[in-house]
C-alpha cells in the first residue's frame, strides 16, 4: 500500500491511488478499517457531524442523474435511507447497499491530503481511488458522469470483474450527495444575510404542537418552509410544492392545510399540528399504529401527509364506505401505490370507534 504524508502540506489523493487504511467508527462503538469494506464500491466524505447524505427530498436529482449514466438506463431510485455506515438505495426492481462513510477527525483527514475543507472521494471495490472532489464548490454533473462511466468500465486492479451497473449506480449516487451539501449551505448563509440585513424580515411567532416558535421569516415564506426550514420540523415533506400531492399536509385549528399553499405569516396565533405532535410521547396515535399494521407505505416519504390528511378526515362527514374514504383522500398521492393498505388502516380505526386526537 502507498504511504501518505500526514503534513499539513499533503495534497489530496490522486486518482489511481490506493485509499489509506484509516479506523472508522461504527455507530456501535465498534471499530473496523477502511480495507476492511473491500469488494464494495465506497463514498468517503469528509464534512462536517450534521452532514447527512440521505435527503430524500433530492430523489428526482438523483434520477435525473441516472438518466444521464449510459450504463444504469431505466433504473429508477425510489428512496435514500438507512442510519450509521450503511446506506439503502431501493429501485423499482432492485436494492444495494453502499457504505457512507463520513470522516469528521482532522487527523484522518490529512491521511487523505485534505484539510480544513469538504472532500469526497469514490473508492472502488479494490480500494482505489477513482473519483474525488475537494473544496465547497458543488462539482460539475458532466464531470461526475464522465469519470464514473470511465471508471465503470475500467478493469479493475484485481480480477474480481467490473462492477456491477446496481453497484456503479450507488456510487454515482453516492457522489450526488456532494452536490446537495453546497446549496443547502448557500441557502442557509442568504437566510442568514437576509436576517442580518433586515431586508423584508419581520418577527413571526407560531404555535406548532402546542409550543410557540419566533421565527424570522420573509412574508412570502411558505409555512412549509417555515416548518422544515427554519422550525426544524422535518416530518412534513416537501413533494410537488404545488398542492398536488398532499405530503405537506398539516392541520391549522384542527382542519387539514396544504401548508406548501399556506404563508406562515399568515398563521399567526391558529394552533398548527404536524406529524411530530400527533402522538403523544411513545404512544402512537391510533392512525400511526394502523398504518403500521396494515402496511399502509412503502417508501414513506408521503406517509406523514397520508396520516395527517386521514386525522383530519376522521373529523369530517364522509360516508362509511371504502369508496368515501378513496374520495375524501383523492387529494393525497403515494407514488408507491400502496392505497389498499392505506384505506385499510383507515377503515380500522373509523370502524373500531377509536376517534381522532
Amino acid at each position: 500500500m502507498a504511504q501518505f504524508s500526514t503534513s499539513l502540506d499533503a495534497h489530496p489523493l490522486s486518482l489511481g491511488d490506493t485509499a489509506p487504511d484509516v479506523p472508522i467508527a461504527l455507530p456501535d462503538g465498534d471499530t473496523r478499517s477502511l480495507s476492511q469494506f473491500r469488494g464494495s464500491p465506497v463514498i468517503v466524505a469528509l464534512h462536517a457531524p450534521h452532514w447527512d447524505p440521505s435527503h430524500r427530498e433530492q430523489i428526482a436529482a438523483y434520477n435525473q442523474l441516472i438518466a444521464s449514466l449510459p450504463d444504469a438506463a431505466g433504473a429508477q431510485l425510489l428512496s435514500a435511507g438507512g442510519d450509521g455506515l450503511w446506506r439503502d438505495f431501493m429501485f423499482d426492481d432492485d436494492a444495494v447497499a453502499l457504505p457512507v462513510i463520513k470522516l469528521t477527525n482532522d487527523e484522518l483527514a490529512l491521511r487523505f491530503g485534505v484539510r480544513g475543507e469538504p472532500a469526497i472521494f469514490v473508492i472502488d471495490r479494490d480500494g482505489v481511488v477513482r473519483w474525488r472532489h475537494v473544496g465547497p464548490d458543488a462539482p460539475d454533473p458532466g464531470d461526475i458522469i464522465h469519470a464514473l462511466t470511465d471508471a465503470a468500465n475500467s478493469p479493475p486492479a484485481t480480477t474480481s470483474g467490473n462492477w456491477s451497473r446496481r453497484q456503479f449506480v450507488a456510487t454515482a449516487l453516492g457522489v450526488v450527495f456532494a452536490l446537495t451539501i453546497r446549496p443547502r449551505l448557500a441557502r442557509g448563509e442568504a437566510i442568514a444575510r437576509a436576517v442580518s440585513s433586515n431586508t423584508a424580515v419581520t418577527s413571526v411567532t407560531l404555535n406548532a404542537n402546542g409550543k410557540d416558535v419566533t421565527l424570522q421569516l420573509e412574508p412570502r415564506v411558505t409555512l412549509l418552509d417555515a416548518l422544515r426550514e427554519y422550525a426544524g420540523l422535518t416530518g412534513t415533506k416537501k413533494g410537488c410544492d404545488h398542492g398536488q400531492c398532499g405530503a405537506c399536509t398539516v392541520h391549522i385549528d384542527g382542519r387539514r392545510t396544504l401548508s406548501c399553499l399556506t404563508f406562515a405569516v399568515m398563521q399567526q396565533g391558529k394552533q398548527i399540528t404536524t406529524i411530530e405532535g400527533l402522538a403523544h410521547g411513545d404512544d402512537l396515535h391510533p392512525l400511526q399504529q394502523a398504518f403500521i399494521t396494515h402496511d399502509g407505505f412503502q417508501c414513506g416519504y408521503c406517509t406523514s401527509g397520508q396520516i395527517m390528511s386521514a386525522a383530519g378526515m376522521l373529523n369530517e362527514p364522509w360516508g362509511p364506505h371504502d369508496v368515501d374514504v378513496r374520495e375524501a383522500m383523492s387529494g393525497n398521492i403515494c407514488r408507491c401505490g400502496a392505497y389498499p393498505g392505506i384505506v385499510a388502516a383507515i377503515q380500522d380505526v373509523r370502524q373500531s370507534g377509536r376517534a381522532a386526537r
